[in-house]
């Protein structure tokens, strides 16, 4: 099996990471550049890498880590493809929450609590638009959470298409990705794995 391994460190938001040497057998792509014409701040530019790591098709397996992620355990890749197993996609399992609706409402509390770091991020977001969206055409409670900083993925056009739609609400509609993602997968029919690692792995 091909397994490619993405990360970007745009701007100063975080510093490259070197990962121990793996078990698995994996092509690593660090990317420190902007991608061509896409506006918005270094995050957003970092997102744009996120949400296309599918687009290369030499690979059958593509796996995404955040800048912030530092890998300690020579076996980091092999636990993400056990939880991936047979399945299209494995995400990081959130480590609180369970449910998109859930985190808005806990997002929207900590804003009107003064959290800084939430208000810089979240407060000019229509995130409650975007949920309230997912809830009309159907998407259910408590259909799982995931922390979208680790994602290992299917290179299928299936899982092409989930992604593509991904990168359109957050570019265009400026969702908030990771309650955009649950609702993408389960429109297409796709159950996210939950990644649950060992401890001291990264």
């Amino acid at each position: 099996m091909k397994v490619a391994v993405y990360t970007a460190v745009i701007g100063g938001i975080d510093q490259p990471k070197v990962a121990p040497v793996q078990t698995v057998e994996s092509n690593w792509h660090h990317f420190t550049e902007p991608p061509p014409a896409v506006e918005g701040n270094d995050r957003m530019k970092a997102l744009w890498y996120k949400t296309h790591i599918l687009n290369n098709t030499n690979y059958q397996v593509a796996i995404w880590l955040d800048g912030k992620v530092q890998v300690t355990s020579d076996d980091f890749l092999q636990q993400i493809l056990d939880a991936l197993g047979d399945h299209d996609i494995a995400v990081l399992k959130h480590h609180e929450r369970a449910c998109i609706y859930q985190e808005i409402d806990h997002i929207e509390h900590c804003m009107k609590k003064g959290n800084q770091y939430l208000l810089t991020r979240y407060q000019r977001k229509p995130i409650r638009a975007q949920v309230e969206a997912y809830r009309y055409f159907g998407y259910p409670k408590n259909n799982g959470l995931n922390d979208c900083c680790i994602i290992a993925a299917r290179v299928t056009p299936r899982m092409q298409g989930v992604f593509d739609s991904w990168w359109h609400d957050v570019y265009r509609l400026d969702g908030f990705d990771q309650v955009a993602l649950q609702y993408y997968c389960w429109a297409a029919g796709v159950r996210i794995q939950p990644i649950i690692f060992k401890p001291g792995s990264f």
